[in-house]
């Protein structure tokens, strides 16, 4: 199988990439995409014990690029199992590097015992909850492993996020 990434692809991954920065100069994207190629070697990379359709190994291998181009910029690829403190730090260097937010509330850390972690029940909505009153929503891109991979992006670039991820072969949750 052959797998040329589209020019449509590429343009979507800057517009994400630009939604999750301020940053303007993203021509190091066309970069870093040109360094993934799909040959027949890696066929056997991709072997699994089930059928697997061609879209489908697409599909995971754009899913793949993305976090590859996303982490660690401009995604938090953090464990299921960290602490909620992991989380709290991730995200304020995610809004410090791409936002340059250096004063960010979050959620009473106190309603947390030292055994929550990020992939509790409420968790995430807290933390979205606490962004979104200072202009930032908070997502996970289901990625098919057992990391979530968190995003901060402005409130108003919701729908277009939605949208490209989508397009990239992933969905927010």
């Amino acid at each position: 199988m052959q797998w040329l990434i589209t020019d449509e692809f590429r343009q979507d991954l800057k517009k994400l990439v630009a939604l999750l920065t301020n940053s303007l100069d993203l021509q190091w994207i066309n970069d870093v995409i040109d360094h993934y190629e799909w040959d027949e070697d890696e066929d056997e990379e991709f072997e699994t014990d089930y059928l697997v359709s061609e879209d489908e190994l697409i599909t995971f291998r754009q899913v793949e690029i993305l976090g590859d181009i996303l982490q660690p910029e401009f995604m938090l690829q953090i464990d299921w199992k960290e602490s909620v403190d992991e989380l709290k730090l991730g995200i304020a260097d995610l809004l410090l590097n791409n936002f340059g937010v250096n004063r960010v509330s979050f959620p009473n850390m106190r309603h947390y015992d030292n055994r929550t972690t990020v992939s509790g029940d409420g968790v995430l909505a807290d933390f979205n909850r606490e962004l979104k009153k200072q202009g930032f929503n908070l997502a996970n891109v289901i990625s098919g492993d057992d990391n979530l991979w968190i995003i901060v992006y402005p409130t108003t670039a919701h729908n277009e996020v939605e949208y490209l991820v989508n397009q990239l072969g992933s969905e927010l949750e």
